[in-house]
């Protein structure tokens, strides 16, 4: 699955990589306004999508651009997606969520391209991932009848229209996916839900809002499918410049008086023996009784001991599937996702206990470098540790305390203190 022959995509991409409260949003909400300004004087205003993580996030730009009238769209007949494609014909300014972007059809893309849109997306769009709604049985039985058929060189499974174009059935949904191109098997046996590329194609332009950029699924999304994209960030003042015009360094300073990163003991059930990655989501899945509950007691006597912070301060993490065997006294119900980003609830958080090793999951990495695409694994696990501290108070600029058992985690959050930009922590892996 090489696309070395493919020619480049089309699409106009400009990502604004910077750090956690620099200003990307308030620069794009400055934007926006000012093309309505530009309306009244005579100039043509092009047409919004936002793309938001959060309701709340969709109540930010509606009220911060008042004058652009943005709409969220709402149920027709039960359905959101008939509500976007409402929109979409009577040309409004939409702000909406990643949840409903990622379910877009042909009849909507064809609006975006045929309206004029502008589409602005708030963090990464979860571009690639593992899609189990179909079960291999199922996939077998839809091969061997003829209803789908496998594409040679993308390896895209598509539906015979041909023989099959009137369908209706349980099946719809695979169906519907099948004909945007969204679903690939990779390696003959796992199935990948993929965003459809041409569907970017489609915007005027596309501004993607996000930090450590290079690092994410996104950006080896783009460039499998040889998109090129520009990189820029917010400096100072407030202006929109190149990415490697920045230097974070005075901005880290200041962090790294505030940020307690604990150091002692209880860190030693993150340090790898031999090839074992600690606390990675497979670590967990092999780790005996006894390894939990060292790690619980550790966390116990952080929030304790070492932070002495009441319940309504504190925050934790790790996966999942593992939060009844690490759940304690004093943070017990302040767990949340350790891929939580774009959201404000959590402001007033102080001690935070980051339970995780992260990797890209595996099949998706893997797909990724069969393409040819390096995958950066620091850089995403970095991006996703960022994301998450900076749900806490460390975001309008108050100290934290900070628990990170695993030394791999902890070492990348230190380097990331003690670099000067994005490009450096990117050309260093």
């Amino acid at each position: 699955m090489n696309n070395a022959i493919t020619p480049k995509r089309t699409a106009l991409i400009s990502v604004i990589d910077s750090m956690m409260g620099t200003g990307k949003s308030t620069w794009m909400i400055e934007y926006l306004n000012k093309t309505m300004t530009d309306q009244f004087n005579g100039t043509q205003s092009p047409k919004f999508l936002v793309v938001v993580h959060s309701l709340t996030e969709v109540d930010r730009f509606t009220k911060a651009c008042y004058a652009l009238s943005f709409r969220n769209p709402q149920p027709v007949m039960g359905k959101k997606l008939w509500g976007l494609e409402n929109l979409l014909r009577e040309g409004s300014n939409i702000v909406t969520t990643h949840a409903l972007f990622s379910m877009v059809t042909p009849d909507i893309n064809k609006l975006f391209r045929d309206q004029g849109y502008t589409l602005i997306v708030d963090e990464v769009l979860s571009a690639v991932e593992t899609y189990s709604a179909l079960s291999a049985k199922d996939r077998d039985v839809l091969l061997k009848t003829g209803y789908v058929y496998i594409e040679p060189n993308t390896h895209r499974i598509r539906w015979n229209d041909r023989d099959h174009g009137d369908y209706k059935g349980r099946f719809d949904d695979v169906r519907k996916l099948c004909q945007i191109g969204s679903l690939v098997l990779y390696r003959d046996k796992l199935l990948l839900w993929e965003f459809p590329a041409e569907f970017l194609e489609s915007f005027t332009e596309v501004w993607i809002l996000t930090y450590l950029f290079e690092g994410s699924p996104m950006s080896a999304y783009l460039r499998a499918e040889r998109f090129d994209y520009d990189l820029y960030a917010i400096n100072e003042y407030m202006e929109l410049v190149d990415l490697d015009e920045i230097d974070e360094t005075a901005q880290k300073n200041k962090l790294k008086g505030l940020i307690n990163i604990y150091e002692g003991t209880m860190n030693d059930i993150g340090n790898p023996q031999g090839r074992e990655n600690p606390l990675s989501s497979s670590w967990f899945k092999r780790s005996d009784t006894e390894s939990i509950e060292k790690l619980r007691a550790s966390t116990k006597n952080f929030y304790r001991r070492i932070a002495g912070t009441p319940a309504s301060e504190n925050l934790w993490t790790t996966y999942k599937s593992q939060t009844h065997r690490l759940k304690g006294a004093r943070y017990a119900r302040q767990w949340i996702p350790n891929n939580t980003k774009a959201t404000n609830d959590y402001i007033d958080k102080k001690s935070l206990a980051y339970l995780c090793n992260i990797f890209m999951h595996t099949p998706v990495k893997n797909y990724f470098e069969g393409r040819g695409i390096h995958i950066n694994n620091d850089l995403y696990a970095l991006s996703e540790l960022l994301q998450w501290i900076w749900r806490s108070q460390i975001r309008r600029g108050d100290p934290i305390n900070l628990y990170v058992p695993s030394k791999r985690m902890r070492e990348l959050l230190k380097s990331w203190l003690n670099s000067s930009n994005t490009l450096e922590l990117s050309q260093a892996a």
